[in-house]
């Protein structure tokens, strides 16, 4: 545990204190640290929505070998993989980065938890972080320290509006990468239920939090709603340029779409 909060715990501690002792607002502080941290990060969600996205594409593909297997769960496991193959795609890479990302979920709570309480600021901080006039004003008790959103949305109590805007804009994020529901698609329907359902947990779980956390939350899912949009724009760019190769339809005898693809391309050039 120690490991833990010396690599993120306190480092994440003391940048959030250093923001603060500049613009000298609490709330506008954890709005710019969750900016750095969702773009130091952007990397690896950016390659998770590429993940699944991809996935998402093949749920028609994925519906026609369950219903040519039949109910013969080695025969559509076999088929599955063998698809997955085909359009080199990883089922579980859209899992990584998530995983990767939630010890910096977890050090951003205890940050946002420990960073109010008295005598926290002098225990943790660097030395460097210490001597900024600011923060020292604070440790010297000169200087109270405000946990305050624009100097009156106290951050270190529940607060009904910001659990709200969290929800709101949790569902917009979920909302945006909803696959489109067909008949009989079963993650079409879970997702379609996780867009009000996660939204909902959002803003009653903000609720009984500091008000520091859904002002967390909501940052960074508006920053993954521009990022999705920027992707999935891209995405469809690329789709329509013909660099994104649609997924192959499942034949016993057919040619991939991807190889017919090339066959087209092939005969343009030889054409041109």
């Amino acid at each position: 545990m120690n490991i833990y909060y010396t690599l993120l715990v306190y480092p994440i501690f003391n940048l959030l204190a250093l923001i603060y002792a500049y613009v000298k607002d609490f709330g506008l502080a954890i709005v710019i640290l969750t900016i750095i941290i969702r773009a130091i990060v952007w990397p690896l969600v950016t390659k998770q929505l590429h993940s699944q996205r991809a996935l998402q594409e093949l749920q028609p593909e994925l519906q026609k070998i369950k219903k040519e297997a039949k109910g013969d769960k080695q025969l559509e496991g076999k088929l599955t993989m063998e698809l997955y193959k085909e359009r080199e795609i990883n089922p579980f890479a859209s899992i990584l980065p998530l995983l990767i990302q939630l010890p910096v979920l977890f050090a951003l709570f205890v940050v946002l938890r420990d960073i109010v309480k008295p005598g926290e600021l002098e225990k943790i901080a660097y030395p460097a972080i210490k001597q900024l006039p600011a923060i020292a004003a604070i440790i010297k008790g000169s200087v109270a320290f405000k946990p305050t959103l624009f100097g009156f949305i106290n951050l270190t109590k529940p607060s009904v509006l910001l659990a709200a805007v969290a929800g709101g804009i949790q569902f917009l994020q979920t909302k945006q990468i909803a696959p489109k529901q067909q008949t009989g698609d079963t993650q079409a329907q879970v997702m379609a239920s996780m867009t009000y359902m996660f939204p909902a947990l959002t803003f009653f779980i903000g609720l009984s939090l500091p008000a520091a956390l859904p002002l967390y939350w909501a940052t960074a899912s508006a920053m993954a709603v521009l990022q999705q949009y920027l992707v999935l724009k891209r995405d469809v760019e690329e789709l329509e340029e013909g660099t994104i190769v649609s997924p192959p339809a499942i034949s016993s005898g057919g040619k991939s779409r991807k190889a017919k693809g090339k066959a087209r391309a092939k005969a343009k050039g030889e054409k041109a």
